[in-house]
């Protein structure tokens, strides 16, 4: 049964930001809350332990959701002075993985190169972008 003057079609339709005077600093908070949640992310992935992180479990779920989540900041020109200094190949390959979680399936997945990628190769840059966002 449908609402009377719900259209589905605009169900999940984007909605234009809202632009202030003050849009530098809600992309800087935007951008901590990103990697706050990010970061929960990846907590809740790693757990368990690399034995824990299997397809179709939690902590391969919040892995997944990780990954998409970093992804997306590079979606935005928002958060582009936080993320400056990260090499063009690094952007690529978040992207990429984003790309293989959410649209090609896990079997396209390396599992033991996607567990590196978000117990060590990604931290580091979280830390890095958190400090860049808090100066």
């Amino acid at each position: 049964m449908q609402e009377e003057g719900f259209d589905r079609r605009r169900r999940f339709a984007r909605v234009a930001r809202r632009v202030d005077e003050s849009d530098g600093e809600n992309a800087r908070e935007n951008f901590l809350d990103s990697l706050d949640a990010i970061t929960v992310f990846l907590g809740h992935a790693a757990a368990g332990g690399r034995e824990a992180f299997v397809r179709n479990s939690p902590a391969y779920a919040s892995g997944s959701m990780a990954i998409i989540r970093t992804a997306a900041l590079f979606e935005t020109d928002d958060f582009a002075d936080f993320l400056r200094n990260v090499p063009d190949a690094v952007a690529q390959g978040i992207i990429t993985t984003r790309n293989i979680a959410a649209h090609s399936g896990y079997r396209s997945m390396d599992d033991d190169i996607f567990w590196n990628t978000l117990t060590i190769h990604l931290p580091p840059y979280l830390d890095a972008w958190r400090t860049s966002a808090q100066h």
